[in-house]
């Protein structure tokens, strides 16, 4: 099924087994239905979190949850080894199915210490391209700027590019770091840094920037006023079965959307 953009697809939950029987009053012994489910690492805490929530309100689901780089499970997903995984990133291909199960943001970081508290699309990209290199040329100190980036592997990564940068190339001057919290770490260690991080994973050691003289805070993520928003996806080459169903339906369900607005934000 083709990807549809700028398009909510809601699942349409099905009952797994039938209506319900008179039947005498006893302890009804549930069989177990086991699902495996995928997540990239941006978006690993939010799929345990679900989980957690789904399977205390359906305990006959014992959902299995691991989580790789996003390469690791498109390629997964291409050789059919893995059915369903949750990433930040969609690629536009015609043979993929997606789903939007939450809302979520970037946030471009730097260290505390940093005079710079707002900056334009613009800017961003001149900065990740490498046209410029020191903190006066957006309205800060003279200091050289130290850009941070995540391997190509990684669904933040391909976001950042689609939100960002376009067909421009990061600037081979970039730092690599492996994963959020390295890039949370490094940034509140590195006065001159400035990398990007989920909204969803917003720490207080570092400081977020306005983005146009947007704060991005949920309440400008969900009335789609903040410009780096995205959105969560549940990625398989095709429509679910009943039992996936279930779950993803659940998701996109008032008592998951529910669950999800306790960190993340829910769908509009």
């Amino acid at each position: 099924m083709k990807r549809v953009r700028n398009t909510v697809a809601v699942l349409a939950f099905t009952a797994l087994f039938g209506c319900a029987v008179e039947s005498p009053a006893s302890t009804p012994t549930l069989e177990q239905i086991d699902l495996k489910l995928h997540t990239t690492h941006a978006t690993q805490p939010l799929t345990r979190q679900l989980t957690e929530s789904f399977t205390s309100e359906r305990p006959e689901f014992q959902v299995d949850v691991t989580a790789q780089s996003y390469d690791a499970l498109m390629n997964a997903l291409d050789e059919e080894q893995i059915d369903y995984f949750m990433s930040n990133y969609v690629p536009v291909r015609e043979d993929i199915w997606a789903a939007p199960m939450a809302q979520d943001g970037l946030l471009l970081i730097v260290n505390r210490d940093n005079p710079v508290t707002d900056l334009t699309n613009e800017g961003i990209r001149n900065i990740f391209g490498g046209q410029i290199t020191q903190w006066d040329g957006v309205g800060g100190n003279s200091q050289h700027i130290i850009p941070l980036t995540y391997p190509d592997s990684n669904d933040i990564y391909h976001e950042f590019h689609r939100l960002v940068m376009g067909r421009q190339r990061i600037t081979s001057n970039a730092q690599v770091v492996p994963d959020i919290p390295s890039m949370i770490e490094q940034i509140a260690i590195t006065p001159n840094a400035i990398g990007y991080i989920p909204f969803s994973h917003s720490d207080d050691t570092v400081q977020a920037m306005r983005i146009n003289g947007v704060l991005p805070d949920a309440e400008n993520l969900s009335e789609h006023i903040y410009p780096l928003r995205t959105t969560i996806f549940v990625v398989g080459r095709e429509e679910p079965p009943p039992i996936y169903r279930a779950f993803f339906s659940w998701i996109q369900s008032q008592d998951g959307q529910k669950s999800i607005g306790e960190q993340y934000i829910p769908l509009p």
